[in-house]
C-alpha cells in the first residue's frame, strides 16, 4: 500500500510539470474522488477590527510588562489552553488565544542592551521606560555614568496625569524602579527604595521592597515611604479601604511568597481569596481614575521571568494565563473609555531559551501533563526545606512519595526495563507506557539532584561540571523536578538566563497604530510619549530597503563620534552666533546710549 501510494505521489508530481489540465481530470477519477470538497467559510475576515484603533490623544494609558514573556510563553499558554489533545499527544490543535493576542496592532521590538546582545531588565525597562539604550544592569543612567534619564512616567507626572507601578515582584526591583530611578546598579535596593519614597507617585501595589532595612541603623524603607507622605496598606482590610480620596498608596500583597517573603505568590501556588495582580490593577483604576488630567499605569508580571529561569513550564504558565486576568481589567476599562485609552502589552526579553517540542515527545504534545504539576518550583523549595528538617536522615526513598504527590510522577525503584519516551514508542509501535512513568535514566538524575539538595550550596555541583544541565542557583530537586514535568509535556529549556530575540508587543486604542511594524525597544518610550501628547515625532520616511551587509564595530564607533562632532559643532556654531548677537545688541545699546 506504501509503495503504490508512493508511486501515485511520484506520478502525479511528474504529470503536474507535464499537463496541469490532465492532472485536474486525473485527480477526479484518483482515490480521493468521492470525498467532498471543502467549501471556504463566507465572510472571513482579511484585516484586523482597525476600529479598536485610533488617533486621539490618551488620556489613559496602561503598559502591561511581562517579565521574561517572548513569543514561546504566549503560544503555551495558548495551546495549553486550547483542546486536550488526549494522551495520544495527536488529537485536536487549535490554538485559545489570550486577550491582549487578539489587539488590532501587533509589532516587534529588539530588546538588546547598548552593550549586551542577551539583556537584563535593568537596561531594557531603562529603554522603553525612557527611551534611551544603556548599558546592561545600569537603571536610568546613560553610559559612563554621564546622564540621568527620565521616564515615561515622570514626565506624565510633570503634566499633571496620576501615576502607577505595580509588579508580582518587589517594587524597587530593575523593572518597576526603571521607572522612577537612577542608580548605577540596579541591585542597589534601598537606594532604589528611596527613591521610590520621593517619586510622589501615586500608586504602588504588589510585591514587597528588597533591602528593606539597608545598613546598620538606616530605617526600613517601610517608614521612609511613610515619612515621604504614602499610606502602606499591608493588610486585606486596608487594601479593601483604598479609595481616590486616600492620597499616596503603597499596597504590597496581605500574603507574600513563603519562600522570599517580598514576591507575590505564584498564580498555580495562590490560595482562594488570596489578592491578585488583576485586584491590584482594579484597585489601581479606582485609585487614578478621578484624575481629571488622566493616568498612566505600568504593571508587571514579573514572576513569569522567574518561573523561566528556574525552568518552570508549568509555573511559567500560569503565570500568563493570570497575567491575561490583569490586563482584561484595563480591557474593561478601554470599553468604557474606547475613544481615549491606549493598552500597550510587551515584554521586556525573553527568557529560558522555552522552547516548544522536544525529541523525547517529538512531533506529539501532552501540554496537559503540566496539571500533574502541583506547585511552582518556588513552593516546593519550601517543601524540600520542611521535609528535610523534619528528618534529617531522610532517603531518596523516604521523598519518593513527595515527589509522586506534586508532581504526578510515577516512580518505580526496582525497575530493571529502561522506559520508551512516547516518540520512542511511537516509532517502534510499542505498547505506550504511563506519561508520567519515570526512566531509569531519569530517576537517576531524581536520585543525585536529591543528594545534591542535601548538601550546603557552596558543597554542591552546581551545574560548574555541566553547565547546560547544571542547577545553577536554584535547589536541584527542584529544578531537575520541574524540567522533567516540562519534557514530559512537550517543552524543553535551553538556559536559566535571558535571550534576545525579539519580543512581540500587542496595542489597542489611541495612538495603537505606531506600535505596528519592527523597533527598537527604546522607541516605545517616544510612541508612548507621543500617544499622550507629549512628543511630535518625525518624518516617517526611510532610505530604500537594500540588503544588509556585516557591520563592524569599528564603523559604529566612528557613527557615534560623527554623530558627537556634528553636535559638538552645530553647538559651538550656535554660541558662536549667540555670541555675535550679544556682541550686536551691545553696540546698538552703546549707540542708543
Amino acid at each position: 500500500m506504501k509503495k503504490s501510494l508512493l508511486v501515485s505521489l511520484c506520478a502525479s508530481v511528474l504529470l503536474s510539470v507535464i499537463s496541469p489540465t490532465f492532472v485536474s481530470a486525473r485527480q477526479e477519477e484518483g482515490q480521493f474522488a468521492d470525498l467532498p470538497v471543502v467549501t471556504l467559510e463566507e465572510g472571513r475576515a482579511l484585516t484586523e477590527d482597525l476600529s479598536l484603533v485610533n488617533e486621539n490623544q490618551a488620556k489613559y494609558v496602561f503598559l502591561f510588562i511581562g517579565d521574561g514573556m517572548g513569543n514561546i510563553p504566549v503560544s503555551a499558554a495558548e495551546y495549553y489552553l486550547g483542546p486536550d489533545n488526549g494522551n495520544e499527544g495527536n488529537g485536536v490543535a487549535q490554538a485559545q488565544p489570550l486577550n491582549f493576542s487578539q489587539f488590532p496592532v501587533i509589532g516587534l521590538q529588539n530588546p538588546t542592551d547598548a552593550d549586551h546582545y542577551v539583556p537584563d531588565s535593568a537596561a531594557t525597562a531603562t529603554s522603553f521606560g525612557n527611551g534611551v539604550k544603556i548599558d546592561s544592569n545600569v537603571i536610568g543612567l546613560t553610559p559612563g555614568f554621564t546622564e540621568q534619564t527620565e521616564s515615561v512616567a515622570e514626565k506624565a507626572k510633570a503634566e499633571g496625569k496620576s501615576i502607577g507601578i505595580l509588579s508580582t515582584v518587589t517594587l524597587n526591583h530593575a523593572t518597576p524602579a526603571a521607572f522612577y530611578s537612577n542608580v548605577e546598579h540596579r541591585n542597589n535596593y534601598y537606594e532604589i527604595g528611596e527613591q521610590m519614597a520621593l517619586s510622589d507617585f501615586d500608586y504602588f501595589a504588589g510585591g514587597s521592597l528588597g533591602g528593606r532595612t539597608g545598613e546598620e541603623g538606616q530605617p526600613d524603607l517601610y517608614d521612609v515611604m511613610e515619612e515621604n507622605g504614602y499610606t502602606v496598606a499591608d493588610t486585606q482590610e486596608e487594601f479593601d479601604a483604598i479609595t481616590a480620596e486616600s492620597g499616596k498608596v503603597y499596597a504590597p500583597a496581605a500574603v507574600l511568597s513563603e519562600a522570599d517573603g517580598s514576591s507575590m505568590k505564584y498564580a498555580m501556588d495562590r490560595d482562594e481569596g488570596e489578592q491578585s495582580l488583576a485586584d491590584m490593577v482594579s484597585k489601581g483604576i479606582e485609585v487614578l481614575g478621578s484624575n481629571e488630567e488622566g493616568f498612566f499605569m505600568m504593571t508587571e508580571s514579573g514572576k513569569i521571568d522567574w518561573a523561566e529561569h528556574a525552568n518552570d513550564a508549568a509555573a511559567t504558565i500560569h503565570e500568563v494565563v493570570d497575567f491575561q486576568n490583569a490586563i482584561q481589567e484595563a480591557i474593561n476599562f478601554y470599553y468604557e473609555h474606547p475613544e481615549e485609552t491606549l493598552i500597550v502589552v510587551t515584554a521586556d526579553h525573553p527568557t529560558g531559551g522555552f522552547t516548544i517540542g522536544n525529541s523525547e515527545t517529538g512531533y506529539n504534545s501532552y501540554f496537559h501533563l503540566i496539571d500533574n504539576q502541583a506547585v511552582s518550583q518556588e513552593e516546593f523549595d519550601v517543601i524540600f526545606a520542611e521535609a528535610l528538617e523534619e528528618n534529617p536522615e531522610m532517603t531518596f526513598e523516604d521523598f519518593v512519595p513527595v515527589l509522586e504527590e506534586n508532581f504526578g510522577f510515577v516512580i518505580d525503584l526496582e525497575a530493571t526495563e529502561e522506559v520508551l519516551t512516547q516518540a520512542e514508542a511511537s516509532e517502534a509501535e510499542a505498547e505506550e507506557t504511563d506519561l508520567m512513568a519515570v526512566s531509569a535514566l531519569d530517576l537517576e538524575e531524581l536520585r543525585y539532584a536529591f543528594e545534591q539538595s542535601k548538601l550546603e550550596y557552596d558543597d554542591r555541583n552546581a551545574g560548574q561540571a555541566d553547565v547546560i544541565k547544571g542547577y545553577h542557583s536554584y535547589l536541584p530537586i527542584s529544578i531537575a523536578s520541574t524540567r522533567l514535568v516540562a519534557r514530559k509535556a512537550g517543552f524543553a529549556f535551553t538556559t536559566v538566563d535571558h535571550s534576545p530575540e525579539r519580543v512581540p508587543v500587542y496595542a489597542i486604542g489611541s495612538g495603537a497604530a505606531m506600535f505596528e511594524g519592527n523597533f527598537e525597544n527604546n522607541d516605545i518610550a517616544y510612541k508612548l510619549l507621543a500617544a499622550m501628547g507629549m512628543y511630535e515625532g518625525g518624518d516617517t520616511a526611510i532610505a530604500p530597503i537594500e540588503v544588509t551587509g556585516k557591520a563592524s564595530a569599528e564603523e559604529a564607533t566612528e557613527e557615534e563620534s560623527t554623530e558627537e562632532t556634528s553636535e559638538e559643532t552645530t553647538e559651538e556654531s550656535t554660541e558662536e552666533e549667540t555670541t555675535e548677537e550679544s556682541a550686536e545688541e551691545t553696540t546698538e545699546e552703546e549707540s542708543a546710549e
